[in-house]
This record gives structure tokens, sequence and C-alpha cells, in this order.
């Protein structure tokens, strides 16, 4: 499984669906969250969870120790552990820390507490529960972010709590996994409804080309529905075997044609983006998203007063879906029939639902150069935008939820709200697993105004590449993109941002250069001598990349100006080439300062994102001289 990470660590949660061939009680049945963390189903973990405690319930098939931990990165340094077992009817549990690949050492802090455990001759149950945050600096803080869940067991129990007799090691009873201890689930009330359908959109035995990245498309009919539905739940169906080269999938409403071409039964459908795909099906992606799915969300059920229209007088009646395929290790004959299952009803809910996306646009001029701890790139949806389709829609939009998502560089990504020059988060993740991309529900809902900006930002670690990696759909190239879920349903479909790409290229030496117009077309250098005909990305390459001109560059970027624009659908009037901005600065407001409940005292306002509206004084010169040059190149 793409979650499952081997590491050599100690930890356990679990829950066991089999005791002998008989189902193992589940407790009280109060938890509200639970999965299994190893491919044997062995390891069982239920939980639960308020504003300022979590609970657990672990059911592990042993009848010696069992370990939980929560890892920075999936290994055992840095972790912070909990060890427990049952013997001569008594249970024990013991808070630990993790300096290193050994026994973990007994925390002077016992923030852990056991609630009860017992062994049933085959399974081990411990329940035990600890504070969100305990203000122990060995805890690790359990918030909102994705976290690295490790652990393992052992079929004896220990003599003692630490030392020779401690806790035996492991062996390869261990394992990690990514996983979101506080999601927010909405109930799956779909059992409730009077009257529900499904539909089934699946690919067609599509042969995945050995490359690392696939884009495949296919245009569906919708069932024939003479009135409005709504869509109130989506289902991934990934053929067993390809849980590992299904990455995401996106599917889009279509624009009315008649002439749309629909491929015979049985057609696999196109590669996406590329001369064989038919250009009438290009005309879907000026549709709404009606459903974006990745690796690890698991079910779609929406909140009971929201629904995603079909089979209105607006809907064609056709679909187009997306389906990105992740091939690294180039494997050739891998067919794939895998889709999505929508469950829609007549029984209309209260509001529309849609899904914006706002971010980075995609393409080879977004750069993330090569051994940055931390590189930044952001997006945004410029004001402008916003507001004229909210004025279209004469009224503000809420939402619901948001899906974070970068590729493999992506260690740190939010998504923001500027209103009134005052800056809050809606959702982060300082700790993002490319293959856990989980739809984030917020506590409460947001309500969106005119003159609101929404910002997404990705943080890259780049420390271990030698080379740029540069913007651009396949998973070795990356990507900075939050979707909004949101209500009601307007047209802006897509609102995004990059950096000017005079101010990428300057950075570089480039003193002038002609551009076509198109953002995914090559520029052709003028200036200077030396860098006449070199390619864009010869001129990037060539910069000796370290980890302290990189950041420089990521701060430089930060603080220069942005190309912004956006899309609506083919229902909408707005004009959107006046809408677009050539030159925005980068939207900036300040963050109130926020409670440190250890220290009950409050932290200085951070810097703006992307750093301080004044550089750091360090980085001051090279910002001043590299726009000198850009002024130079742009007089010229």
């Amino acid at each position: 499984m793409a979650r499952i990470f081997q590491s050599f660590c100690v930890i356990v949660l679990a829950l066991v669906p089999n005791h002998g061939g008989q189902a193992l009680a589940i407790g009280s049945g109060d938890f509200t969250h639970h999965e299994a963390l190893d491919e044997e189903d062995k390891f069982h973990l239920f939980w639960k969870f308020d504003e300022e405690k979590i609970e657990f319930e672990a059911h592990v098939q042993t009848t010696g120790w069992v370990g939980l931990g929560l890892s920075p990165n999936g290994g055992m340094p840095g972790s912070d552990i909990v060890i427990g077992w049952v013997k001569d009817g008594t249970a024990h549990l013991t808070d630990r820390y993790a300096d290193a690949k050994a026994e973990p050492s007994v925390d002077e802090s016992q923030d852990w507490e056991l609630v009860s455990g017992y062994e049933n001759g085959t399974h081990t149950v411990l329940r035990f529960n600890r504070k969100l945050t305990t203000c122990d600096e060995r805890d690790r803080v359990i918030n909102d972010d994705t976290l690295r869940v490790i652990w393992a067991w052992h079929d004896e129990d220990p003599e003692d709590e630490s030392g020779v007799n401690g806790p035996t090691y492991h062996g390869p009873n261990k394992g990690a996994r990514a996983t979101l201890l506080l999601e927010r689930i909405i109930p799956d009330q779909t059992s409730s409804v009077g009257t529900a359908y499904t539909v089934d959109l699946l690919m067609n035995n599509v042969t995945i080309p050995n490359q690392d990245t696939t884009y495949w498309c296919h245009v569906f009919e919708m069932p024939k529905l003479g009135g409005k539905h709504h869509v109130i739940k989506a289902e991934a169906i990934v053929q067993p075997g390809n849980e590992g080269t299904v990455h995401h999938l996106l599917v889009y409403t279509c624009k009315k044609n008649p002439n749309m071409t629909i491929m015979p039964e049985g057609h696999p459908g196109h590669e996406c983006y590329t001369p064989n795909m038919p250009s009438d099906w290009r005309e879907c992606y000026q549709g709404s998203i009606l459903v974006a799915w990745a690796i690890g969300s698991g079910d779609q059920v929406y909140p009971e007063h929201v629904g995603y229209p079909i089979g209105d007088e607006d809907d064609s009646g056709y679909v187009l879906m997306e389906m990105h395929y992740d091939n690294p290790l180039l494997t050739s004959g891998i067919q794939d029939s895998s889709g999505i299952r929508l469950t829609y009803t007549p029984e209309l809910r209260d509001n529309d639902l849609g899904t914006l996306e706002v971010g980075v646009l995609v393409n080879k001029y977004h750069v993330v150069p090569p051994r940055v701890p931390e590189f930044t790139s952001a997006g945004f949806c410029n004001s402008q935008c916003l507001n004229a389709f909210l004025e279209e829609q004469g009224q503000p939009i809420h939402i619901i939820g948001v899906n974070l998502h970068s590729h493999l560089l992506g260690v740190k990504l939010n998504a923001r709200l500027i209103r009134d020059g005052v800056e809050t988060d809606i959702v982060r993740d300082n700790n993002y697993d490319f293959n856990l991309q989980f739809t984030r529900m917020l506590k409460e809902e947001l309500t969106i105004y005119p003159g609101d900006i929404l910002i997404t930002e990705c943080v890259y670690d780049s420390s271990h590449k030698d080379s740029i990696v540069y913007g651009g759909l396949g998973t070795p190239q990356e990507m900075c993109e939050g979707f909004f879920l949101y209500y009601p349903k307007f047209n802006l479909s897509r609102c995004d941002s990059m950096v000017n790409i005079g101010h990428t290229v300057g950075y570089a030496g480039v003193q002038d250069f002609t551009f076509g117009g198109s953002f995914y077309a090559d520029i052709d250098i003028t200036a200077p001598a030396h860098m006449v005909n070199m390619s864009y990305e010869e001129v990037m390459a060539a910069v000796q990349w370290t980890p302290e001109n990189g950041q420089i560059f990521s701060d430089y970027l930060m603080n220069s100006t942005f190309y912004s624009t956006c899309q609506g659908t083919h229902q909408s009037n707005v004009d959107i080439d006046s809408l677009r901005g050539w030159a925005d600065p980068f939207p900036r407001g300040v963050k109130r300062a926020t409670e440190d409940i250890c220290s009950r005292s409050s932290t200085p306002t951070p810097d703006p994102v992307g750093g301080s509206t004044a550089l750091r004084p360090r980085f001051a010169a090279v910002y001043a001289f590299a726009t000198f040059l850009l002024s130079l190149a742009i007089m010229g």
C-alpha cells in the first residue's frame, strides 16, 4: 500500500477484525475513527478526539508488548512513543521518546494515560489517551498536520519497563503510516435518502504507458435525468492491484455541444493534452469541477445541506474524467479500469456545491531550484476576479473544505484568506504527504465576500535534488494548488497566478528576451550576448545553485510582481480578459498574534507569507542588484 512505509520504529495502534475466526469486540463502540495500520490486519486503531484530548484503543494480534509513536518523518529518531502490555491481568503503559534507532527512553513526564487493557489469548487491547498539546518538549503536538504514525509489537511482555530486561527488539513487526488523526468526517447519510441512484464512471482497460506520469481522458454520457438532481457522494473505484498507480482524478462537466465526440463502446479513451485527444473534449475544461479525488482521500460525502447539481438546464449531459496514473518504475503492460462512483438523488438539498481551484499556474516557469530545504512558491486569486464573479452571483460563497495539492517536494502547504489587511489560515499542513491527500473539512464554514483574497502556498524541500524541478503535470515536476469546496456554486472555476517570467530569468542574468505570449511557449533570449541562443532551461541550470542563493531566489521571487488570471465556466458572462493582472504585487496581510498555550503569552506577529515586506538585510544587496538588472532589461 502506498501509505505504508517501512521503518525501524516502535509503535502500535490497532483494530483486529478476527479473533480465532470470530469477531473481536470493539470495546465501548464510541470511537469515530479507525484504521488498520498493517497490510495483514493484525494491527488496528480506533480513536476519537475533542478540542483538548485524543483517546485511542489499540487491538493487536499479540500477547506481548505493543507500541505507538508519532514520528516527524516515519522513522524512530524524534518520535513521541507509548509502549504498553498486559501481564498477569494487569495493564502497563509507559510514555517514551526516541533519539535514535534504539529502545526508546522513558519520558520523565508521563503524559500518556492508561484507561484500560486486557488480553484474551490471542490479542492485546489497550485504551489510552493524551492531551493534544502537553507542553513537554519530548512530546509531539497532535494537530491538523498529516502525522506519521509508527507502530510495532513483540510476542513477549518485558520483564521491566526499561534496561536490559525492557521491551525486546520488535524485529519485522513494525511499520509506519501517514494519517490525519484530527480529520473531521462528514457522516454518510445516503442510506437515509428516500430515492438515490448511482452511476459508475470507469476507464476501459487503459494500457498505461511505461512513463512516470500519464494523464488519461475519457468523456462519459451521464444518465438522462429529466430534471435537476444533486450528487451527494463520490467513491473511488480502484482496480485491485493498481492502488499505487491510480493517483488522482478530476471530473469536469462539459460545455453543451451537439457534436460532442463520443468514443464507441469499448474504446479506452485518449491521453490528455495530446493531438490524439478530440479537440471538442478540451471544451470540457471550460466547465466546472464535479469531483476532485486523490490517493488517500477516501470517499467524499457531502454535508446534508449541499449537493453538486446535475441534470439541470445548463447541464450538457456529458462529463470528462481525467485520470492521473503514476508509474515511477516505468512498468509496461499495466491495464486499468478504475474510476469513480457517484451517488445522486432527485431530493434536492438547499445549496448547489462547487469547487474552486486557486494556486500557481502549471507550467515550466514555476521553478524550484535544487539544494534548498525550504523554497516557497505561492499563488493567489486576485480580488478583481473574485469580485466580478461574486457580483455576477449576487451573493457571497461559503467554503466548507479545502484539498491541498503539490507533488513530491511539497512539505508544508496552506491556504489563507486576507480580509481588510488581516491574514488568517483557512487550512494548514506542515507535514504534507503526497500519498495522503484528504479534503480537509472546516470546523466552521468560511464566508467569502467581495474584496477578499485567497492564497495557496507551498514550501518545498529540494535539499536532496541536484537539478532544478520545474512546474508541470508530471509527478517528478511540481504543482501548488488548493481546491476549495464551497456553496452556492458560481461561475468561477480557476483563479491562478505566477511570478512574471522576467523576474525569474532576470535572476539568472537574462537582460532581455522576446515572448510569444503563451505561458507554455519558449522565450527567445536577446541579451546579454553570451546568453543568446541559450534555452530557458539552459539559462536556469547555469546558475550555481546553493542553499544560500536558492533561499535568496525564493525571497526575491515572492517580493517580485505576479501575473494573475482567472477562468469562468461557459455559463458566465464575465469578461475575464479585463481582469488579468500583469504586474500585481503578492498580496500580504498582517497576521494576528496567536496565544502560546504553554507559555500563556502571545507570540510575535510573524512576517507576512513568503518573507517580510522588507527583505532580510543579508539579502537586500542581492535583491537590489537583481532589480537593477531587470530595470535595464525593461528600459532596453
